[in-house]
């Protein structure tokens, strides 16, 4: 029973190492389709005197990477004009109007830049780059991985701590075989390999432990609430390659674990 006891002692806080290293991987992914469509969903308007390329408007600034044409005709009837056929040559005086589509998710810095750069252009005569609405979506986003990372860091580092605490015990419990290696000359490794087999055995059943529980996450609590952005990108949440991503950060944390606490304890 208190073997059990000292074994989950590190396996609680590296469970919650790798559930949190799982959410990051997942929200990273996530939050990757998701500025993409967003992307995809914005659009500058542009003004220009004349008529436009894209290769015209790439040549102010490389984040413009698709451009089309808004009929004036469509323009005229937004507006609420009506133009009979004798005063069709009024169209052909109105500008000209490009919906302008960027190649990623901007920040308000790099739009308000794509901005200046294309009124440069002597032929541009206005940008709207609609960036009330946009700060607001990108502020909303930011703000949320922010928080969301921090939290997954602070929980990383208690984690990680109570886990040395742990190698600590074990150690201890250990000590007394691991002076007689030493009296009989038996390598620094070679003393702590008992500490070191059962490290690595902890880590491996961490590992599998938070695949099981996220892929439950996963295939129960994400589908049964409808959170849209999730839902939508149910099947990046969890790949089967974040088992191995999961197994090598477990043996990486328990071995840099494992070092630390035998150095520290051979220089005391």
């Amino acid at each position: 029973m208190r073997s059990i006891k000292e074994h989950i002692s590190l396996i609680f806080p590296m469970v919650a190492i790798l559930l949190g290293l799982e959410f990051f991987i997942a929200f990273d992914r996530t939050t990757k389709g998701y500025e993409e469509s967003l992307k995809n969903s914005y659009s500058m308007l542009v003004v220009s005197k004349d008529e436009m390329d894209i290769d015209d408007f790439r040549a102010w600034d490389k984040h413009i990477y698709k451009v089309s044409e808004i009929e004036k005709s469509r323009i005229v009837k937004e507006v609420g004009l009506d133009l009979r056929d004798k005063d069709r040559y009024l169209s052909d005086e109105l500008p000209n109007f490009y919906s302008i589509k960027l190649n990623k998710y901007l920040n308000t810095k790099e739009l308000e830049q794509v901005k200046k750069n294309l009124l440069k252009s002597d032929r541009i005569t206005r940008v709207e780059s609609f960036d009330t609405l946009h700060n607001s979506n990108y502020g909303l986003f930011s703000s949320i991985k922010l928080a969301f990372r921090t939290f997954i860091f602070f929980m990383t580092v208690i984690g990680f701590f109570l886990i040395i605490k742990q190698m600590e015990v074990w150690h201890l419990l250990h000590s007394e075989r691991m002076k007689i290696m030493d009296i009989l000359g038996a390598s620094l490794f070679l003393r702590s390999k008992a500490l070191i087999v059962m490290a690595l055995v902890d880590a491996i059943i961490s590992a599998i432990i938070a695949s099981i529980v996220f892929y439950l996450i996963q295939n129960s609590w994400v589908k049964g609430n409808h959170i849209a952005i999730l839902e939508d990108n149910i099947d990046g949440l969890f790949s089967f390659n974040d088992v191995f991503t999961l197994i090598f950060a477990s043996i990486l944390i328990v071995l840099v674990a494992v070092v630390i606490v035998v150095l520290r304890v051979k220089e005391e």
